[in-house]
């Protein structure tokens, strides 16, 4: 029977637990990178090999995954970006024990690729392993301008697209990342709705705390 544990609605089911050696697994960054004053989404076209992506690649040695998925923000898209706070229900501890209303820069999606068995000429065999991609949210400003040269050599055929929602996830049907810039226009979405609620609050407090006491009987 396969191991088929349910999580969340946004989640595929849990995996069995594992253990992987260093030369088994690969840890990477993707960001879904938003610019909030167009509501466009960032992707990427490859020339070369007629697919859509967003940008992504592996953790550099001695590098953090924020800081690889900045850079790699950076080399594939030719934008330079920031992480974009979202209310994200992460499970990372926070810096105080309210947790309610508050934004972070997590990351707000995983996946897991596996990758096939094979020879390396002058080197040991690859036995094949498991590649790790940390998703987060960045802010592109209306006034960032698009830089070119960029990325590596062999992602000199890319080119970044502004698409709305609707089109990045066109773009993307099929993929996990489909499903990666759904969630992060929902997070987007739904902080737009809970900055207002808070305003709409805040405002009535205030009005409270204006009105003049009543007289004692």
């Amino acid at each position: 029977m396969p191991f088929q544990i349910p999580l969340s609605k946004n989640s595929t089911p849990a995996v069995p637990d594992s253990g992987w050696f260093a030369s088994d697994f690969l840890l990477g960054a993707g960001m879904v990178i938003i610019q909030p004053e167009t509501r466009k989404i960032v992707v990427i076209f490859n020339r070369k090999t007629q697919r859509w992506f967003l940008p992504k690649g592996r953790k550099d040695e001695g590098e953090s995954i924020e800081q690889a998925a900045l850079r790699e923000a950076h080399e594939e898209s030719g934008y330079r970006v920031e992480f974009l706070p979202l209310y994200t229900p992460s499970r990372a501890p926070a810096p105080s024990r309210t947790r309610d209303w508050v934004r972070n820069t997590e990351p707000i999606y995983v996946t897991t690729t596996y990758w096939a068995p094979r020879k390396r000429r002058g080197a040991d065999e690859d036995h094949g392993g498991e590649y790790l991609s940390f998703y987060y949210v960045g802010y592109l400003a209306e006034e960032t301008q698009h830089e070119t040269g960029t990325g590596m050599p062999d992602e000199q055929e890319y080119e970044s697209h502004l698409l709305s929602p609707d089109d990045a996830q066109t773009r993307l049907q099929g993929t996990p990342e489909e499903r990666v810039v759904r969630i992060a226009w929902d997070l987007f979405e739904d902080g737009l709705k809970i900055d207002e609620y808070l305003r709409e609050e805040a405002m009535k407090a205030l009005s409270v705390a204006d009105e003049p006491l009543s007289p004692p009987a």
